[in-house]
C-alpha cells in the first residue's frame, strides 16, 4: 500500500493509516500533526504511542513533566521521541512557526513508564551502515529508537535512516511476517526515491508513505542528488520476535570479497 500525498499537510492531524482502514497492517496506525506557532493539541489514546519529532520546536506536556524541545529537521539532527503507554494525556504545543510531529501508534495492554528520548538515549543513535560494502552503494545512517532490548514492553521496533543520494538501503531485500511502515522526506524536496515492493516498485516523493503487510519483500533506493529520510516502524508480534529473511540469491553482495563489475 502506497499512500501519496499530493498536497501540503492541513493543520492538526493528518492520518495516513487506521486499524479499520488498513486492517492488513496488523493494528498500526499512523499520521503526521501539523502545527503552526500557539497550536495546542491534546492525545489520549487507548494504545501504545510513539511521537517523533520531526522539525520544529513544542513542548510536550505529560505525567506533570512539561519538557520543551527543538529540531531543525530530521536530516542533520538526531531524533527527539516521546513513547507512551495506553491511556496517557500528552500535550503538545507549537512555539516555532512551525512543526511537525509524526505518530506512530498500535495496541498494547502491558505497562510501562512514559520516556522521553533523546538521541543519547536512542538504542543507537547515529550508526553509520554500509561502509566498506557493495562498493559503498548503501552507506546510510540508521537512528534506532529502541526494541525489545532495551523496552521489552514494547510492541514496535522503530527508527530512522537517512539516506545518501543516489544510494540503496535495506539490500539484500528482505522481509518478515510483521508489518512495516516507511514515511517519506527528501532534501531537496522535490526528490525522490524507488521504493521495491515484492515484485514491484513504487516512485515515492516528500511525505509519502509506505506501508508493507506480512512478507512483502523490500528495499530502497534513493535518486541522485536527493538525499532522503524515513521514518521506519515494526508492528512486532504480541508474543514472538522479528526474524527477518533476506532474499538469498543477493546476498552475496554483502560479502567483503565480493567482487563486481567491471572486476572479474
Amino acid at each position: 500500500m502506497k499512500y501519496t500525498s499530493r498536497k501540503p499537510f492541513e493543520k492538526g492531524y493528518n492520518e495516513m493509516v487506521s486499524s479499520i482502514a488498513n486492517p492488513e497492517m496488523m493494528g498500526l496506525e499512523f499520521g503526521v500533526l501539523s502545527l503552526s506557532v500557539g497550536d495546542k493539541m491534546n492525545f489520549s489514546y487507548p494504545q501504545e504511542v510513539v511521537y517523533d519529532l520531526l522539525s520544529g520546536s513544542i513542548t510536550f506536556s505529560f505525567e506533570n513533566v512539561i519538557k520543551t524541545v527543538s529540531r531543525v529537521d530530521c536530516f542533520h539532527e538526531g531524533a527527539i521521541i516521546l513513547h507512551v503507554p495506553q491511556n496517557t494525556s500528552v500535550s503538545i504545543e507549537c512555539l516555532s512557526e512551525k512543526s511537525e510531529v509524526a505518530l506512530v501508534r498500535t495496541s498494547n495492554p502491558r505497562s510501562f513508564f512514559p520516556c522521553l528520548l533523546f538521541p543519547e538515549d536512542c538504542l543507537f543513535a547515529n550508526e553509520k551502515r554500509g561502509l566498506g560494502l557493495m562498493n559503498e552503494c548503501a552507506v546510510r545512517t540508521t537512528r534506532t529508537f529502541f526494541d525489545r532490548t532495551n523496552c521489552p514492553e514494547t510492541n514496535f521496533f522503530i527508527g530512522e535512516v537517512v539516506h545518501e543520494p543516489g544510494k540503496w538501503s535495506s539490500f539484500p531485500p528482505h522481509q518478515h511476517v510483521e508489518p512495516e511502515i516507511y514515511y517519506y522526506k527528501f532534501l531537496p524536496e522535490n526528490g525522490y526515491g524507488l521504493a521495491e515492493f515484492g515484485d514491484d516498485a513504487f516512485k515515492v516523493k516528500n511525505n509519502d508513505m509506505l506501508g508493507m503487510s506480512e512478507n512483502i519483500t523490500h528495499a530502497q533506493a534513493a535518486a541522485p542528488g536527493y538525499a532522503e529520510f524515513y521514518l521506519w516502524c515494526i508492528r512486532l508480534q504480541d508474543d514472538a520476535d522479528i526474524v527477518t529473511t533476506t532474499v538469498k540469491e543477493y546476498e552475496w553482495v554483502t560479502a567483503s570479497d565480493a567482487k563486481y563489475f567491471p572486476e572479474i
